[in-house]
């Protein structure tokens, strides 16, 4: 896997082949993602259907919406990460001519084609153009427990503590949270510590830092949990970061 990073953290690219990946039932929370299978096929999970994509099929997954994907050694995937602050910072033109820029050096490593980058371009523009009609949007107490989570991922929440900010038991809120999410408030937790010491390796963080300032403190479980998350190992991310 090749990773793509652009300075300003807006936008990422990632590349997925030569390896069989299972990216197990996950979310994203500030960027929407647009995926192209270069090569080959993959198996989607999404929207609750499961999906055979095959070369040429392009998707987009939007922020907090469940979906899992699973390729294997003869397929090619190319997965473009944008952040959300980046649509609402600049007009879908902007964001085109921004995203178009970033790509050229992925473009041009594995010489692919301008239809390609065409269909990745026009899903970015959809995007932009579809944000106030966006249709998957979580309700407003489980947005609220996520965004507890995310804002203060280091803490340790009880289910109990949660579940009494929306005045719901916590089974129910177990259950509704999972139906939504993709995942339980754990698991989510966990997913939103293994971003975020991502985000600080990106930055030039020590692995061992980036664990341990967001809650990991036995290393296996950190490499285990991560590799689980982001398809590879923290010191292989590591390795496999380049900026653009």
């Amino acid at each position: 896997m090749q990773y793509f990073i652009s300075k300003d953290r807006n936008i990422e690219v990632v590349v997925t082949e030569n390896v069989t990946k299972d990216f197990q039932l996950h979310n994203h929370t500030s960027h929407y993602v647009v995926s192209v299978v270069l090569k080959g096929s993959a198996l989607l999970y999404y929207n609750n259907v499961n999906l055979r994509v095959m070369a040429g099929d392009v998707f987009i997954v939007r922020p907090y919406m469940p979906h899992s994907v699973t390729i294997d050694c003869d397929s090619q995937l190319l997965s473009l990460c944008v952040r959300k602050e980046l649509f609402a910072e600049n007009d879908t033109d902007m964001v085109c001519k921004l995203v178009d820029s970033k790509l050229v050096e992925v473009f041009e490593k594995y010489s692919l084609s301008v239809a390609i980058k065409e269909k990745l371009i026009d899903a970015v523009s959809l995007i932009s153009q579809t944000i106030s009609d966006e249709h998957y949007v979580l309700p407003a107490d489980i947005q609220r427990i996520a965004d507890t989570i995310v804002n203060h991922s280091t803490d340790e929440f009880s289910l109990n503590e949660l579940s009494s900010e929306v005045y719901v038991s916590k089974y129910h809120l177990i259950r509704k949270f999972k139906a939504s999410v993709g995942l339980t408030p754990h698991q989510f937790l966990i997913q939103v510590r293994v971003r975020n010491a991502q985000k600080a390796i990106n930055e030039g963080n020590r692995l061992i830092d980036a664990a341990i300032d967001n809650g990991f403190y036995d290393s296996s479980h950190f490499n285990k949990c991560f590799e689980r998350i982001v398809g590879t190992t923290p010191s292989d991310y590591e390795k496999s970061n380049r900026d653009f």
